[in-house]
């Protein structure tokens, strides 16, 4: 079996300890308190608005979200989105980043989706503490038209949670339009005057498609009484348990490795806790990219990795009514799927992300010291022979008979410092599989020849060996570690609504206008400005948002498209 390289064990490891202080800062005036109260910091309660209630399969929701209450400044950087079967079950999910107490984004409705109720929900991971109950819901009615199945209704359900309107009274706002009725592609002009405005977000939909519905659990406490999920304020996180396999037992101390490979290349390393947890804070990267969490090599033991799922496992039930539409909302509904096919015919949404240029990723170790192209050289019949006949800041000796890993510095410290030995982007320690993989199968092998640091943890230099295929030139990596398909932060750049700039192509677009966060500092006045399409309709423009008290408020106004 292949050990990972962990360099000098006998340090901790400083970004543990980091995240650590920076928890303990967090929580120990509660903590000091606690001795009499036991109180945490509280979770944040958050606010969520859709740009309406009404979908066809394979659109997107837009949402946007809002702190209302005043939890510690900083306290979550992420809010993580669902869209749910009453049932609990996720069709799909995302990560978004939380800044000024606000948050906001889209995912797509699975295409396969069948028509029903479901729920759009948010929450930080540092909400878990407090149950499913306390997270943010707004309800869904999703139409698939070209499946006869329906998700079967329960209005038998008794689960205390309790679905109401927000009604547009008591807000702060008010809504003036250059004028009533309009034809289609015709601008509108939008004039707002608001009060004290905490966040504020705005939608134009057909006025049977526009949102409103809310649910209020029964459970909205952001009182934290015990803390299994840490808060992430630093970004996204990798958390689990390093146990042995046969006792149980979590494994205290153990240094565990995380690697970003492919497009990421990036290297973790990080200790466990005194009953064998975890934590990596990971770059805010988007899109999914793959990691492989490898622990040390503990003689005597036989370490297990588990990793904790992204997304809340906790059971939750919610409202399942029976799916009704009457005979306006399905004129309606027949109408929005027209629109939308005929949108998916002439709008290519990937264009508006593949057209964004890709900056090649850098190692996290930077620029290398020395670069060994092998191509560069006539082929030599192993590895080692790369290292020991060219010129080359590593070298392999033996020691005890065993071969290892020597990079060739001029400070003191790589005397006596072992390297990091890296195989595309992932740790192993067993030089003499390495050293027996084929040179055809190697692109590069680049050198830091100086001491490194990552947290308390201080290598010989580094020795990073690039594959031509990516695929660890058959080098078998320990069983005991494992690959990790993971979701870093949802990508944005296909949540605009666009809006056909050609008279030619038809303009079919079931939201006509969404901003998610209204620029509030330009004053007490809010100008601006859509079109609308070619579907005639009565169409709502509607505002959401939260007031400085936290109360969450809704105004409209009616258009008339003919």
């Amino acid at each position: 079996m292949l050990n990972l390289h962990f360099g000098q064990n006998k340090m901790n490891n400083r970004s543990f300890k980091y995240y650590s202080l920076m928890l303990l800062l967090l929580v120990l005036p509660f903590v000091l308190r606690g001795r009499q109260s036991n109180t945490f910091p509280k979770a944040e309660k958050l606010a969520l608005f859709t740009d309406r209630d009404l979908y066809i399969a394979g659109e997107e929701v837009h949402f946007s979200a809002f702190v209302t209450n005043h939890p510690l400044p900083g306290l979550s950087h992420i809010v993580y989105a669902e869209i749910l079967e009453p049932d609990g079950t996720r069709i799909t999910g995302g990560k978004f980043l939380l800044a000024h107490e606000a948050t906001h984004g889209c995912l797509t409705i699975p295409s396969g989706s069948i028509t029903g109720t479901y729920y759009l929900r948010v929450y930080t991971k540092y909400m878990r503490n407090t149950g499913p109950g306390s997270f943010a819901y707004v309800s869904l009615r999703i139409i698939n038209p070209y499946k006869i199945d329906v998700l079967s209704g329960n209005d038998t359900l008794q689960n205390k949670i309790e679905q109401k309107t927000v009604k547009g009274v008591g807000n702060p706002l008010k809504i003036t339009t250059n004028k009533k009725i309009f034809i289609p592609r015709e601008k509108v002009k939008v004039t707002v005057r608001t009060g004290k405005i905490k966040g504020l977000c705005a939608s134009v939909v057909p006025e049977l498609a526009a949102p409103g519905s809310m649910l209020h659990m029964n459970s909205r406490s952001s009182k934290v009484d015990i803390i299994n999920f840490y808060p992430e304020n630093r970004g996204l996180s990798v958390t689990g348990k390093l146990k042995d396999s046969i006792t149980g037992k979590g494994e205290a101390g153990a240094l565990v490795n995380l690697s970003i490979i492919g497009r990421g290349q990036t290297f973790m390393a990080t200790k466990t806790d005194s009953s064998g947890h975890f934590y990596f804070s990971l770059p805010m990267y988007t899109g999914n990219r793959d990691l492989f969490l490898g622990p040390q090599n503990i003689r005597g033991t036989h370490p297990k990795i588990l990793v904790d799922n992204d997304f809340s496992v906790a059971r939750v039930h919610l409202p399942n009514p029976v799916f009704k539409l009457d005979s306006a909302e399905r004129v309606l509904a027949s109408q929005m799927a027209q629109n939308n096919r005929v949108r998916e015919l002439f709008t290519n949404d990937s264009l508006n992300c593949n057209s964004r240029a890709l900056r090649p990723d850098k190692a996290f170790y930077g620029k290398p010291s020395y670069t060994l192209t092998l191509d560069q050289y006539i082929q030599l019949p192993t590895l080692e022979e790369y290292f020991n006949e060219l010129p080359s800041m590593v070298k392999v000796r033996k020691h005890d008979g065993k071969k290892y890993f020597k990079v060739i510095g001029d400070q003191p410290d790589m005397e006596y410092l072992e390297p990091l030995v890296l195989v595309d982007w992932v740790a192993v320690d067993d030089p003499e599989k390495i050293l027996a993989a084929s040179p055809s199968n190697v692109a590069r092998i680049e050198v830091v020849n100086k001491p490194y640091v990552i947290g308390d943890i201080t290598y010989g230099g580094i020795v990073s060996i690039i594959t031509k295929k990516n695929n660890f030139a058959g080098i078998d990596l320990p069983k005991s570690g494992m690959f990790l398909n993971y979701a870093f932060l949802h990508d944005n750049c296909h949540c605009t609504i666009l809006t056909p700039q050609s008279p030619d192509k038809p303009d079919t677009r079931n939201t006509l206008y969404w901003n998610p966060d209204l620029d509030l500092n330009l004053g007490n006045e809010v100008h601006f400005s859509f079109t609308t399409a070619d579907t005639p309709g009565k169409y709502t423009i509607i505002f959401q948002g939260i007031g400085h008290d936290g109360k969450i408020f809704v105004k409209r106004a009616i258009i008339d498209v003919k």
